[in-house]
């Protein structure tokens, strides 16, 4: 790789990235360190400051049609749309064309079936037609290993095949400074792919680097991130904050696809929220940068609301897959070049709303956010006309009936969560000595796990791969009730989730101790081993379970390979029934 970490394909970058030089080289024979303005110096002292816009998306999640959230779109229903996040952003760019940066902190990939199908590839098309300046990768950009079907026992040729067929396409750098070759250690030589990029701006010189979670190995399909390391976040930002302000950088933005959360999780701010402490490897990479150092920070991974906060570095991420807009305004010193004290500002998250409702949360007047309904951009919906059309045939297929609208949502215990968990303690079912179908004693998932809800109606096999889009098997365990208690309580205090569980109940109380009981309210027998049904991404370290479910011997771990995912088990199960009822909710209490 060259010195200044510029890509094959990223031509364009590198033309850039050598004027940057040359023009450093002078700046050195003159003994000056100077720093591009971003509008021409003036005299006057009370001349207004430059403004700088920032419009973002993170988590995408390949959500072609947004995704159902009726308590927050009102009489809409739906959130987002691929079309719908375009011509929003085309509308707000329109406001300061020339001032206005669009870029993305990553998770575009695992999302409805036609952009699975073509492993992406959609996702950049739609980039391209928005015309993002700069965007990141996320963790689940490595979960196509090679390109086609996986193979069963077969590791590809070329693990990332899929991943360097979008970023040869990309028509902007894609930003990532951390992801090297496990052997070497070079940073990874791909299309398009460079660890930062300065751009100008309107005359801003605006330094974007982007990074990745180390965890992605673990929280994504381990074979897609075959032969890479995933390294440190601070020490890859530190050097790239250096390059960048050493090459003129007035403003220089993090896009960070880290894990970092706060209490309100994807729900709105509540009245009076003045910020929250973000926790996770985003709060600790925030913590480590010096004044100065950063100006935004863009993230992505943890499908957050987050608008600002109450950190020493401005932040802002949606709760993903279109749903919302981020917009954040920074404000310059004319002659100086850099924000002014105070100067860089979150908006509220503006949501991509398909009608005005005044009574709806976000799609009418009482929300601040609100910026009008968001009209589809023509070339994203043939975009995305074309992408389904490629997997009609497949969507015709119905599966069952939803006899009732089945939801599910990121923060709270939800019906569709409480049904995915049934599901997976049927699918683990065994043969008794009585010869009938005995399900697993118990079973528990994360609740990202789930995408979408199933409405009320007919369910298609496209339906199940936009709620359900991973291929990942069931897995059955054997725990002790005292391990089931253990884990529980793990994963309420340690990783600050609630999981999805059948079988059992779960009852945090407010000294933080944390009961596990049946459904009946009977104590778990402590020696007891009971199988319980999960899958593999936490058993490879989703959540962080690795650190508990991996300590188990391995003759307590079970794959079942008599279905490829979970979501084809499903279906399986889905189709026998011939209809399915919402499970309600109560397995989950605080007290």
């Amino acid at each position: 790789m060259n010195p200044g970490g510029l890509s094959r394909g990223g031509h364009r970058v590198a033309v850039v990235a050598l004027r940057v030089v040359a023009a450093c080289v002078v700046a050195c024979v003159l003994a000056s360190t100077a720093i591009a303005d971003p509008a021409p110096r003036t005299a006057d002292p009370a001349a207004p400051p430059v403004t700088l816009t920032v419009l973002s998306t993170n988590d995408l999640h390949g959500a072609l049609d947004g995704i159902v959230l009726p308590e927050l779109a009102g009489k809409g229903e739906r959130l987002g749309g691929f079309a719908r996040v375009a011509g929003l952003l085309a509308r707000l760019k329109a406001e300061d064309p020339a001032r206005t940066l669009i870029v993305d902190a990553g998770d575009c990939f695992q999302g409805e079936l036609a952009v699975n199908l073509q492993e992406g590839m959609p996702c950049v098309r739609f980039f391209n037609a928005v015309g993002y300046d700069a965007r990141t990768v996320g963790n689940h950009e490595f979960d196509y290993a090679g390109c086609g079907p996986e193979v069963p026992g077969k590791a590809p040729d070329d693990p990332q095949c899929a991943l360097k067929k979008v970023l040869a396409a990309s028509g902007h750098p894609v930003v990532v400074a951390n992801v090297r070759e496990a052997t070497s250690g070079r940073r990874v030589d791909w299309p398009n792919v460079v660890p930062w990029v300065l751009k100008d701006v309107g005359g801003i010189q605006v330094g974007i680097v982007g990074v990745v979670t180390p965890s992605t190995p673990r929280v994504s399909n381990r074979a897609g991130s075959a032969g890479l390391r995933f390294t440190a976040l601070p020490r890859e930002v530190h050097e790239a904050v250096r390059a960048l302000r050493g090459r003129g950088a007035s403003v220089v933005i993090l896009l960070a696809h880290a894990l970092g959360q706060c209490d309100r999780g994807s729900s709105p701010p509540a009245a009076g929220d003045a910020g929250c402490e973000v926790g996770g490897e985003l709060g600790r990479l925030i913590g480590s940068l010096r004044p100065g150092d950063i100006d935004l920070v863009v993230a992505g991974h943890s499908h957050a609301w987050l608008q600002g906060e109450r950190l020493a570095v401005p932040l802002v991420e949606t709760p993903g897959q279109g749903t919302f807009v981020g917009r954040a305004r920074i404000r310059l010193d004319p002659v100086g070049g850099r924000p002014i004290p105070g100067g860089v500002s979150v908006d509220p998250l503006i949501p991509v709303c398909r009608v005005e409702d005044a009574g709806s949360q976000v799609c009418g007047p009482r929300y601040p956010g609100f910026a009008g309904v968001a009209t589809p951009l023509p070339a994203v919906e043939s975009i995305v006309a074309e992408a389904r059309a490629l997997v009609a045939p497949i969507c015709a297929e119905v599966v069952a009936e939803a006899t009732e609208d089945i939801l599910t949502r990121r923060t709270d215990e939800t019906p569709l969560g409480n049904l995915t968990a049934d599901l997976l303690r049927e699918a683990a079912a065994e043969t008794g000595a009585d010869g009938q179908a005995h399900w697993a004693d118990l079973a528990f998932t994360n609740r990202g796990s789930v995408r979408d809800s199933l409405r009320k109606g007919t369910i298609t096999r496209c339906d199940l791969h936009r709620v359900w889009p991973f291929e990942d098997p069931i897995v059955v365990v054997r725990l002790t009730g005292a391990e089931v208690q253990r884990l529980a309580k793990f994963w309420l205090g340690a990783v600050h989730k609630i999981p999805a569980v059948s079988g059992i109940r779960i009852t945090r109380h407010g000294d933080g101790s944390v009961d596990v009981s049946t459904p009946d309210g009977s104590p778990l027998d402590p020696r007891r081993e009971y199988r319980a049904a999960t899958t593999a991404y936490l058993l490879n370290g989703g959540d962080r379970l690795d650190s508990f479910l991996g300590r188990l011997p391995k003759s307590r771990i079970r794959v079942l390979t008599s279905d490829a995912s979970y979501r084809d088990a499903f279906g399986r199960l889905l189709k026998a029934r011939g209809s399915v009822s919402s499970p309600g909710v109560g397995r989950f209490r605080e007290d």
